[in-house]
């Protein structure tokens, strides 16, 4: 129950602070303050110099704390399966990061594209609604290391840590086989096109086939000399390609389990392999920070990428065969030109490794799984959706975000031949509103995190340039795609319940911000009583509509002064939020 800091030149202790059992201590990047996770449930901001507590954060049992490096944000990590992000000047949190408790692993897509099974390292497999981002069912199993699903999408396999190989039932989720065999873990899986048999690869070099309907193995293959990363069947169902940490891959009948071909020129580990959908390449990569494209029957190297300077864990072909994405050490995911052996496109958004990547069936969706435990889904944009994503850069500023969207927004309905009418119809109006959101979407990242969206626009705003869009019928891909992103962010900016959260700064002097949430428009007042029950002060706040009112342009302040504008006394003092019915109070310090 104490945090103790210790003189490192001499070894003496140099101060104690008391509080209950602490499972995680940082310091703030200026050395000034500690941050401290506590099994109670809180998060403790404590003073170095005098030991005095500064804040408490109030969540479930914190396991690890960490500030980010410019001090202004903590993360803090759950004993129950969520991350929290806290704002440290206001105590305010500002995101909380929910579904898989840890790394994810391997992502699949469903044959009809409407599902994503993920893998992660605490013995869970999600299904996912590939429309709503909604999780539909988990299986509970030992630390799963690649999921994948059979050619009718009835069945999921998955390899295990522990050495074994599941069949799940998708509907039920009941258990349907257990395959054992492997004497270390299963690294890779793959389903026979005709979905009567799995190859697996395991950790001691050792590939097997099952016999899906009765659970058997058929055979053993046998060359690797270290453990096989990944297997994957050609789409005729003749030959299995192998890529294996010995750095080599090898591709077998088969029929007759003999080794016909062995490719080798990638160094150190292969990573993963993937067929062309015409059978005739195969793309592998791996820690030697190239992709090598293979001809089948001959085994020569056909073609390299190079220009990313890290690992490639995964390599998919697009139902097409003219692009490759790759999952990449960095946390990226790019496209690659299989013609020209040039990198299309980069997707950033992951904060880790990115372990697996898969294409949907129609080719236009991209999943990609990370060690940082979330699965994110990418658009494939065609070419010519790039000259739409350039054109809704109104500020010309070279990129398209929240203040473009902004800028068409205040010139709704005016005559102009600027950059806000996107379209080039000679007026601003909402199919222009409607190409920047499509624009936005394009990007991985969710409406809720475009801080600018918090602080310029409201729920009021986006429902009634969404009420206006939807009536006008639009049915290009660019426009769905914006009114789409209008869906996304009016959820982003309607809070699901009406809440008071902590003023900042606190303590302080002369003034504070008080920051609120409303699910609903109500009347709003703000209260402020003495400690000893007195009314101090109300600020009437009008009737405000839904919406977020945290940043200091929207939020309440107080300057720190009575109803007839004396400065009050240092101390505590308490504020009370009436909205409609709801009310909520909260402490506050001065000090001066």
């Amino acid at each position: 129950g104490t945090i103790r800091l210790w003189d490192v030149q001499t070894g003496v202790e140099k101060r104690k602070f008391t509080t209950g059992w602490v499972s995680s201590v940082v310091f703030s990047p200026d050395g000034k303050t500690i941050a401290s996770g506590n099994w109670d449930g809180t998060i403790r901001l404590w003073d170095v110099q005098t030991g005095v507590e500064k804040r408490k954060f109030t969540t479930g049992w914190v396991s690890s704390v960490v500030f980010s490096p410019d001090g202004k944000t903590i993360a803090s990590g759950s004993e129950y399966d969520t991350i929290h992000l806290w704002d440290v000047e206001s105590g305010v949190e500002k995101q909380k990061l929910t579904g898989h408790t840890s790394g994810v692993n391997s992502v699949a897509f469903n044959p009809d594209g409407r599902t994503i099974a993920s893998s992660g390292q605490h013995g869970t497999i999600r299904l996912w609604d590939v429309q709503t981002g909604v999780e539909k069912r988990k299986f509970t199993t030992g630390w799963v290391s690649s999921v994948v699903f059979s050619p009718d999408g009835k069945t999921i396999a998955s390899g295990s840590e522990y050495d074994t190989i599941h069949l799940w039932d998708v509907e039920s989720g009941v258990e349907k086989q257990k395959l054992t065999g492997h004497t270390s873990g299963v690294s890779s899986l793959a389903f026979s096109p005709d979905g009567k048999m799995i190859a697996s690869g395991g950790q001691h070099g050792i590939i097997l086939f099952w016999n899906v309907q009765t659970g058997v193995e058929k055979q053993k293959l046998r060359g690797h000399t270290s453990e096989v990363s990944s297997v994957v069947f050609s789409p005729d169902g003749r030959t299995i390609a192998s890529g294996s940490q010995d750095g080599t891959v090898r591709l077998w009948d088969v029929q007759t389990g003999v080794e016909k071909q062995q490719l080798t020129g990638n160094w150190r580990w292969v990573n993963s392999v993937a067929f062309s959908p015409d059978a005739k390449t195969i793309a592998s990569g791996g820690s030697n920070q190239i992709i090598r494209l293979w001809d089948v029957e001959s085994g020569v190297e056909k073609q390299r990428f190079t220009g990313y300077t890290g690992w490639v864990n995964s390599v998919a072909f697009s139902p097409d065969g003219k692009t490759i994405a790759s999952g990449n050490w960095d946390g990226t995911t790019s496209l690659w030109d299989v013609q020209a052996g040039t990198e299309k496109r980069k997707f950033t958004g992951h904060a880790s490794e990115v372990n697996s990547v898969a294409f949907s069936p129609d080719g236009k969706t991209i999943a990609s799984g990370s060690w940082d435990g979330t699965v994110l889904l990418w658009r494939v944009m065609p070419t010519d959706d790039v000259t739409v994503q350039l054109q809704g850069d109104v500020n010309e500023d070279g990129i398209v975000n929240i203040q473009d969207l902004v800028l068409v927004a205040g010139q709704l309905r005016q005559t102009s031949t600027n950059s806000a009418d996107v379209n080039g119809d000679g007026v601003v109006n909402i199919q222009d509103l409607v190409l920047v959101a499509g624009a936005l979407g394009n990007s991985a990242a969710a409406p809720s995190l475009y801080p600018q969206a918090l602080e310029m626009l409201t729920a009021t705003e986006v429902k009634q340039w969404l009420s206006v869009a939807q009536q006008l019928n639009l049915t290009d891909t660019t426009s769905q795609r914006g009114i789409l992103f209008l869906q996304q962010l009016l959820i982003a900016l309607t809070p699901k319940e009406t809440v008071l959260l902590a003023n900042y700064p606190n303590p302080f002097n002369p003034e504070t911000w008080i920051p609120y949430q409303l699910e609903k428009p109500a009347d709003v007042s703000i209260s402020i009583y003495a400690i000893d029950g007195k009314l101090v002060r109300t600020l009437d706040l009008g009737h405000q509509p839904v919406g977020l009112y945290e940043s200091r342009s929207r939020a309440a302040c107080w300057d720190g002064k009575n109803e007839v504008g004396e400065s009050v006394a240092s101390g505590v003092y308490f504020y009370t939020l009436t909205a409609g019915e709801f009310t909520a109070t909260r402490k506050m310090l001065i000090r001066k």
